[in-house]
């Protein structure tokens, strides 16, 4: 038997809390930090900090770990990773089903016009496919099923005035995405950069932002960690946090380091990533952009009860 992606991260996770593995406390000399990271834009502000020694200055010794979405929340709860790279909705979902995890720190946020978002809804450049409302009866490729962006891009679509009803959505890692879409495999497809460029690059054309619908204070981007090692290593959280908010400023402010930066974790080739949209980079947390996720998780459905925002996130 088989399983959506997201559905076998569920049960790795429980399976981790039911042997009650987790993180032990910090060792001595500067704590290492393991960061479960996925290949999007959304974790550059961290790279780059990590290259310009800004959290080594912070006392810390921050390695990025390579992770697929799915496996992030797990290698998190499980140990093999103190903090995780993911999204608001992710940790909302996560503890709606009883897993303890925290976001830690918002990394990036919404821009004022959806076009310049790092996320974007994706047809063939000759798809009969020209308005959101097309979409009805079609399916669309998302890397994670009831994470960002699948998450963002039905809540965009219902703002558009789709029946989201009537989509299929089926899972597929951002790299497959474009030859799925060239292929026929697919209607659309739903990347986060640079995968949006890559396809692009494809001859694909963008159809819908992933912020319509959304308003500039919600999170997106996120780190997290686990309620476990938040509580055992409270002063190297605060480290990361402060070293994070420092990241995000100097990235915001030199966007072409940024840039040079984004091959060394990603797949993007250098000369694509000039080209890519950036997020906004930035740790504030508005208290009422994290229950806006709440309220749509439970209108999507996705989330079966209401979700308590108690300990979801440091404020």
């Amino acid at each position: 038997m088989s399983f959506p992606r997201g559905s076998v991260a569920l049960v790795a996770i429980a399976a981790l809390i039911a042997t009650g593995c987790g993180s032990s406390g910090e060792p001595s000399g500067p704590p290492r930090v393991r960061v479960a990271t996925i290949g999007v834009s959304g974790a550059a502000a961290m790279v780059l900090g990590v290259s310009k020694g800004i959290f080594s200055d912070a006392g810390l010794d921050v390695q990025v770990v390579p992770a697929e979405a799915p496996a992030v929340i797990p290698s998190v709860v499980g140990g093999q990773a103190e903090v995780g790279f993911l999204n608001a909705p992710a940790v909302l979902l996560a503890r709606s089903n009883g897993v303890p995890v925290t976001a830690i720190s918002s990394t990036s946020g919404n821009p004022a016009d959806p076009a310049d978002n790092f996320i974007q809804l994706q047809v063939a450049a000759d798809s009969p496919i020209r308005s959101p409302k097309d979409l009805e009866g079609r399916t669309i490729a998302v890397d994670t099923l009831y994470q960002l962006p699948d998450v963002s891009i039905r809540n965009a679509l219902r703002a558009s005035g789709v029946d989201v009803s009537k989509v299929k959505f089926t899972e597929l890692p951002f790299a497959s995405m474009p030859d799925a879409l060239t292929s026929g495999k697919v209607d659309a497809t739903n990347p986060a950069e640079p995968f949006v460029a890559l396809g692009l690059d494809a001859g694909a054309r963008n159809l819908l932002s992933d912020s319509v619908g959304q308003t500039t204070t919600m999170p997106q981007s996120v780190f997290l960690s686990s309620e476990k090692y938040v509580t055992a290593n409270r002063d190297t959280i605060d480290k990361f946090r402060a070293a994070l908010a420092r990241a995000c400023e100097y990235a915001q402010a030199h966007p072409d380091e940024l840039r040079a930066v984004l091959p060394t974790y990603t797949k993007v080739p250098a000369a694509l990533a000039g080209k890519i949209k950036l997020p906004v980079y930035t740790t504030a947390a508005d208290p009422a952009g994290w229950q806006r996720w709440a309220d749509v998780l439970t209108q999507q459905q996705i989330a079966k009860k209401p979700i308590d925002l108690d300990g979801a996130y440091l404020r």
